[in-house]
């Protein structure tokens, strides 16, 4: 692959990979890699599971990446795609459920924390918040993964999940309600 490619922009990699240019998809991959696995691991609770789901996710790119029209954004049409793969994961039942804390993998560390009670304290909230996360209806938890850790707005979400901006403010509320319900015995431990 040349160096143009990886100053190209999605559509125009999008023209390349259908033209059978295969490293174009590639460089797709690699632009998208890390957003697919962060909404993957917020759906599964599982490092290999979330590796397996968005492995699916870009399967399933390339083998619709023709009935991509460009009548949106290209990560438009990818996080749609990924967002119904996520919630097909489940339905198909490869979600485990994760009543047992010691299923639950922590989420991965941001930074190092210097003391070990702090670190272990850190360790369990995340556990905690993580396991909070799991136990919403996949419709909500998608939104909060979309909005709280992808950090796009009340439109983009509305766009990628095909409802309404109010109904996605609606979903988002209620979720953060749940989570606020279900964290409450955390208070104080920030």
């Amino acid at each position: 692959m040349t160096g143009t490619e990886d100053i190209r922009t999605d559509e125009e990699l999008v023209e390349l990979a259908l033209a059978g240019r295969g490293d174009s998809f590639a460089l797709l991959y690699e632009r998208y890699y890390s957003r697919a696995y962060r909404l993957a691991y917020a759906m599964t609770g599982q490092r290999e599971a979330a590796e397996d789901l968005a492995q699916e996710m870009f399967i399933r790119a390339w083998q619709k990446i023709s009935q991509f029209r460009g009548e949106s954004s290209f990560s438009t049409w990818f996080y749609r795609l990924a967002v119904n793969c996520s919630l097909n994961y489940r339905k198909r039942g490869r979600r485990r459920q994760f009543e047992d804390s010691d299923q639950i993998e922590s989420i991965p560390q941001t930074g190092a924390v210097r003391q070990v009670e702090a670190k272990i304290l850190q360790r369990q909230i995340q556990a905690e918040v993580h396991r909070a996360l799991l136990s919403l209806k996949p419709r909500l938890r998608v939104i909060v993964v979309l909005k709280d850790i992808e950090g796009l707005s009340y439109a983009e979400i509305a766009e990628r999940v095909n409802c309404s901006a109010g109904t996605i403010a609606s979903r988002l509320n209620r979720a953060r309600k749940l989570l606020a319900q279900k964290l409450q015995h955390l208070k104080g431990n920030f």
